[in-house]
């Protein structure tokens, strides 16, 4: 069991969003921006284009339009241990062909912080967690085109009225709620330019495939907290991405991704070289040696957040079954560890 005082909890809900964060703290419900999948996040998160796995669900449904099999994700990571060692993140992923050219894909999104108490004797710790839903739907409008939509229930817990009941009598405010819900709506597309380059150089073929990708996610009502209290935005969000297939042959794959990620909360849309600055940038490189070992690097940067680094990941395939590890704390400014096990499996 892990014990913090009252203090940490109010850390908790103040100085973690910033840390992590950075000046996307107007956002309510954060853990929607933590990125899931080993696969994706070993390359900096850079997975809007990218031909996709079942982890896609959250980057952009429509890369899933091209799926022709069942499949289930899941990842499990100790969230930033070097901040509360009692966080973990899990993100579970289903998609399911149901016609010729639709599919249908679901998503569930968890975070627990951990245990809390307040220190006060007589009163029972609790758990704080976030749960997202999401049950979506992609459709293959052509061989090279894509379109996808999600729904998604949003749920936050932060603390029972127990303990907001205790925290009235000592701020004397009056303090109620504890919990949080929205609903919110994605929006994505991806486009496959086959035979972009397609060089022929020491007998390989490059640069054959580029896909285009963008999402818009996260768009609904604000969610609020507090009873009669301030609303906060969910984390809008558009996504940008480039996926360039540099080598595609039979055993070798070589593919190089780049990602262009602007919260859209607060934007003064006149001031350009600010929304740049504000934007997370992402990279990452993929190679596959005869579809059965992965290495991956990328980088990612939150300037404004000061979350910049490399980040790592490999993966292992064998018939329908995928393995892959994935690390990325070096992004962040404190000591931690930080890594994704995902696995994946075709039904």
């Amino acid at each position: 069991m892990f014990r913090r005082p009252i203090l940490s909890f109010l850390i908790l809900l103040v100085i973690l969003p910033v840390s992590v964060f950075g000046s996307s703290l107007e956002a309510g419900a954060v853990f929607m921006m933590i990125f899931p999948g080993s696969r994706a996040t070993s390359m900096g998160g850079a997975f809007t284009a990218s031909e996709g796995d079942v982890f896609s669900t959250y980057y952009n449904d429509a890369a899933l339009a091209f799926k022709e099999e069942r499949q289930i994700g899941l990842q499990h990571a100790n969230w930033l241990p070097g901040l509360y060692p009692g966080m973990y993140y899990e993100y579970l992923t289903m998609l399911f062909p149901v016609g010729e050219d639709l599919n249908l894909d679901f998503a569930v999104t968890y975070l627990t912080t951990g245990e809390t108490e307040t220190g006060e004797e007589g009163m029972e710790p609790w758990t704080t967690y976030d749960v997202a839903f999401k049950v979506g739907g992609c459709l293959q409008l052509s061989d090279n085109f894509g379109v996808g939509i999600g729904m998604k229930y949003i749920y936050s817990f932060l603390a029972p009225e127990s303990v907001l009941e205790w925290l009235s009598r000592i701020t004397q405010t009056s303090v109620s709620g504890g919990t949080g819900q929205a609903w919110a709506v994605d929006l994505s597309l991806l486009y496959i330019w086959n035979d972009f380059i397609n060089a022929n150089l020491f007998g390989m073929k490059w640069l054959r495939t580029l896909r285009i990708g963008a999402a818009l996610q996260n768009f609904g009502p604000d969610i609020s907290y507090v009873e009669n209290g301030e609303s906060d935005p969910l984390p809008r969000t558009l996504r940008l991405g480039l996926s360039f297939g540099l080598l595609e042959e039979e055993s070798h794959k070589l593919n190089l991704n780049l990602d262009l990620i602007k919260i859209l909360i607060g934007v003064e849309y006149t001031k350009f070289k600010e929304i740049w600055e504000d934007s997370w940038k992402a990279g990452g490189l993929e190679y596959t040696i005869s579809n059965l070992f992965s290495l991956r690097l990328g980088y990612f940067s939150d300037r404004v957040g000061q979350r910049s680094g490399p980040t790592f990941g490999a993966g292992f395939q064998y018939n329908k079954f995928h393995f892959d590890l994935s690390v990325d704390q070096e992004i962040y400014d404190f000591e931690t560890a930080n890594y994704r096990i995902s696995v994946q499996f075709s039904l």
